[in-house]
């Protein structure tokens, strides 16, 4: 930790000197000394210190009370003040501010020490706490927003299954076609229900950090393989293929996340994509991650230069993402204005963002409306040092 950075406002140009002598002496780098309320704060606007010295009478119209509240209110740097005075009315005043100390003049140079230590202390504890109840706050907001939509997102696919359960009521009035309808829409609706209620337990675990990163090493040329085949199998209006251009494909991957992250792309890929188009999944692994092009190193922000990196490529020639879609395509429920009446449930990219994350990698994409999208995902070919 470098020295902390202290302010001296004082008006007595011999007892500012002086102040300042000792504080250096005791380690404290002094950003500035200013006689007055309205220099006070340009400096402390300029500065950033970590505390203000701050004389009570002070030149001019603005006395060091009121210079304290607006950089309390501004800056939130903790003020101690410096008085000769210690009438109940000032001090009154004083305390209006929230001040970290009060040193009477004259006073002694460990008084001096003390009292800027306790307040450095309390203004840190104070600020983490701060932060703490902003990050509670922030996540309980969001969790209040997750249950919101998901409630309303699981009320189709539930008046679904609700609607046939009543129709079958009537089976003996049913012919068998509609009869096998109706279940067929209660077996749809409750795969509906089953995947919003798992990408919101995900989502749930990442917002609170308890997504947990389990890496290990992993075939990533026959994880992939099998990955695609299994789409094969169960798609039929989509031509699904698998490309790996590198001859070493072994890494040191969350294989469970890594199933989250390349099953979302694909689905999303088939989903938005037309009958018969292509989806087209490759695999490339580069010994560093400083040979990959400039551009790709620029673009993707690449955490790593010298250590092994897997790139995922997920290509298709769907309908593309509009371009005012694409700052908020990684947030929670966000969906594409282009969508229509394609179901999701806005959850598959966020769940993307946070495995790629934990892996400390790096995910982007190329998009054209009416042409196609391509994601990349860049992984470490094994977790970094200071995981």
């Amino acid at each position: 930790m470098g020295e902390k950075k202290i302010l001296v406002v004082e008006d007595e140009a011999i007892v500012a000197e002086a102040i300042a002598f000792s504080l250096k002496k005791q380690g404290y780098e002094v950003t500035a000394i200013v006689t007055n309320g309205e220099e006070a704060i340009e400096k402390a606007a300029e500065n950033q210190p970590d505390l203000v010295l701050m004389d009570i009478v002070l030149e001019g119209d603005m006395d060091g009370i009121a210079a304290a509240e607006k950089i309390r209110t501004r800056f939130h740097i903790p003020t101690v003040f410096l008085t000769a005075y210690a009438d109940e009315e000032t001090l009154k005043r004083a305390k209006l501010t929230d001040p970290f100390g009060y040193i009477i003049k004259p006073f002694q140079q460990k008084d001096l020490y003390v009292t800027i230590e306790i307040a450095l202390h309390r203004h840190e504890l104070e600020t983490k706490m701060r932060q703490a109840l902003e990050t509670a706050e922030q996540k309980a907001s969001r969790q209040t927003k997750y249950v919101s939509i998901a409630a309303h997102e699981l009320r189709n696919p539930l008046s679904a299954i609700v609607g046939s359960a009543k129709l079958l009521e009537l089976s003996s009035k049913l012919d068998e076609e509609t009869q096998i309808k109706c279940l067929d829409l209660m077996k749809s609706a409750s795969q509906s229900m089953n995947q919003l209620i798992e990408d919101m337990l995900i989502i749930g675990r990442a917002e609170s950090d308890q997504l947990k990163f389990n890496p290990a090493p992993l075939n990533l040329r026959e994880f992939c393989r099998h990955l695609v085949e299994h789409f094969q199998l169960s798609e039929e209006k989509h031509r699904i293929t698998f490309v790996c251009s590198s001859t070493k494909s072994v890494a040191v991957i969350d294989q469970r996340l890594l199933q989250h992250i390349l099953s979302n792309l694909i689905s999303n890929a088939i989903k938005y994509s037309t009958k018969g188009g292509e989806v087209r999944l490759e695999l490339d692994y580069w010994e560093k991650a400083e040979q990959v092009t400039p551009r790709l190193q620029e673009n993707y922000q690449l955490p790593i230069t010298n250590y092994p990196i897997v790139i995922f490529r997920v290509r298709d020639s769907g309908i593309g993402i509009p371009k005012q879609d694409q700052e908020k395509l990684f947030e929670a429920f966000h969906r594409c204005s282009n969508v229509g009446e394609i179901k999701g449930t806005g959850l598959g990219l966020a769940i993307v963002k946070k495995a790629v994350e934990l892996h400390q990698g790096a995910i982007a994409f190329e998009s054209e409306v009416g042409v196609g999208t391509t994601f990349t995902v860049i992984l470490p070919a094994s977790p970094h040092p200071h995981n």
